[in-house]
Formats: C-alpha cells, sequence, structure tokens
C-alpha cells in the first residue's frame, strides 16, 4: 500500500500554493495597473489638459458605441483599407535599399485612406446622432 503524506503536509502545500497564486496575481494587477496609469499619462501629455472637454457626454457616446458596434460595412471596409495602406507604408520604408519617393506614395495613399476611414466613421456617429434626436 502507498502511504500518502499527513494532512498536515498537504494543508502546508495548499497553503503555498495559495500563497504563489496570490503573488501572481498581485503581481499582474500592480503591471496592469502600472500600465493603465502609463497610458492615461501618455494621452495626458499628448492631448492635453482640454481633451476631455471635447468629449460627447457619456450618454451620447453610449449611442454611438451601440452604433459602431452594430457592424456598418462601410466603415469596417475603409477601416481595412487604411490597415493595408498603413502595412504597405510599413513594407515599403524597411524595404532595402530605402526608397524615399515610393515611401511618400505609400504615406500619400495612407493618408486618403485614413481620411476615408474618418469620414465613414463621422457619417456613423451622424446617423446616432440623427437617431438619438428622433428619440428625443
Amino acid at each position: 500500500m502507498t502511504a500518502s503524506p499527513p494532512p498536515a503536509r498537504r494543508r502546508d502545500a495548499g497553503r503555498i500554493v495559495l500563497i504563489v497564486a496570490l503573488a501572481v496575481s498581485l503581481l499582474f494587477n500592480a503591471i496592469a495597473a502600472g500600465a493603465a496609469l502609463r497610458a492615461h499619462r501618455l494621452k495626458s501629455e499628448l492631448l492635453g489638459p482640454d481633451a476631455a472637454a471635447a468629449m460627447f457626454p457619456r450618454d451620447i457616446r453610449r449611442d454611438i458605441a451601440r452604433e459602431l458596434a452594430g457592424g456598418d460595412a462601410p466603415l469596417k471596409t475603409a477601416i481595412r483599407a487604411a490597415i493595408e495602406a498603413r502595412r504597405a507604408v510599413v513594407d515599403t520604408a524597411a524595404a532595402e535599399p530605402f526608397d524615399r519617393a515610393a515611401t511618400e506614395a505609400a504615406m500619400a495613399d495612407l493618408r486618403v485612406k485614413a481620411d476615408a476611414a474618418l469620414a465613414a466613421a463621422q457619417g456613423v456617429v451622424l446617423d446616432a446622432l440623427t437617431r438619438r434626436a428622433a428619440r428625443d
């Protein structure tokens, strides 16, 4: 017959496992909190203190988020095109030998695609605001 460890040893091993799990959890929470704090600081540095004043109120942002989650096909298509254009910029800029003219052309195409994506997103925002106004 195989002898099992005494119950006190099993309890001690269980406690050690729980303590290690708690320590790992606290470590990951600290890392996540640090990352969130750093992101907030960067946002404040980049956008400045008046950035929050340029935001819609929470209830309107919720309506816009609902509209965006609805899956507007033209917006998704425009975003995919902008992502592909960005990828082309990176690929062109990283190619050897470096071709400035080709990279500038890829960047110009990215600006066009990004503008199209922004226009599509603004259309979704306008749709949300129109639906909201009709509801009120």
